[in-house]
């Protein structure tokens, strides 16, 4: 899931999280430029490295469960509004290339989805944070800002998944099937008042450690190492490999 930090000493755990961050930047673009055939090599690539990681399978196939409807969605899109070869005669709909585009553009989002999840568990929030605020340092205060946001935003999405599994599993103790709109209010609802309550909570823990917006201290003074190097060698190569040979 999006967001949990396992702690580890892997060989991506052991990334600075400048690189981790740049290859996840090359990743996404090299999701989006790759062929089909490429495709399902990153995917091989992505179980490989959970596997080295520690990232448990389970837990990376849990992370999609939240957008399934989400992709259910797009492919329907595709398959519907797709004009082309008809699957079966007398139908305009469904078209073999909307199946297809519409398989290929799922497959897309699931890899970027799978890659962040092995991003945020082998980098913690403070490091995230840190490369984030790196790369939008020319931005200035506004840049630094965001990059706390987005750091803390990240870190509360695992919290808010919680949430909402103890408010259902609460609510089914008690006997209640939520329905309709009237289930859905009754989820949302106390999940909003938790979720206010935590903004609460971090607001007077960041007041209380003098927390202030144009002040930051961080403890990665270090440099790129000989893995960071090697590690944006090995993508360049893999990319190179994928755009112009698959």
């Amino acid at each position: 899931m999006i967001g949990i930090y396992g702690h580890g000493r892997s060989y991506l755990h052991l990334l600075d999280p400048r690189t981790k961050l740049v290859l996840m930047v090359g990743m996404s673009l090299l999701i989006y430029a790759a062929r089909p055939p490429a495709l399902f090599v990153l995917l091989g690539l992505v179980v490989l490295l959970s596997r080295v990681s520690g990232l448990p399978y389970t837990r990376l196939v849990q992370g999609l469960r939240p957008v399934l409807v989400f992709f259910g969605l797009i492919f329907l899109t595709h398959v519907l509004f797709t004009p082309g070869t008809p699957l079966f005669e007398g139908l305009s709909v469904p078209a073999l290339e909307g199946v297809v585009g519409g398989s290929v553009l799922v497959l897309r989002f699931i890899l970027l989805i799978l890659y962040t999840s092995m991003l945020t568990y082998t980098t913690s929030p403070s490091g995230l944070n840190y490369a984030l605020m790196f790369f939008l340092r020319p931005l200035g205060a506004f840049g630094t800002d965001l990059a706390f946001m987005t750091g803390t935003a990240m870190t509360l999405i695992p919290e808010l998944f919680r949430e909402k599994d103890t408010i259902s599993k609460a609510q089914a103790a008690r006997g209640y099937k939520p329905r309709g709109l009237k289930g859905f209010t009754a989820l949302v609802v106390p999940l909003l008042f938790r979720s206010f309550r935590r903004a609460d909570e971090l607001s007077d823990a960041l007041e209380s450690r003098c927390f202030h917006s144009g002040r930051r201290y961080y403890y990665y003074g270090r440099s790129l190492g000989t893995r960071d190097y090697a590690g944006m060698g090995i993508y360049s190569v893999m990319a190179l490999l994928m755009l112009f040979f698959m």
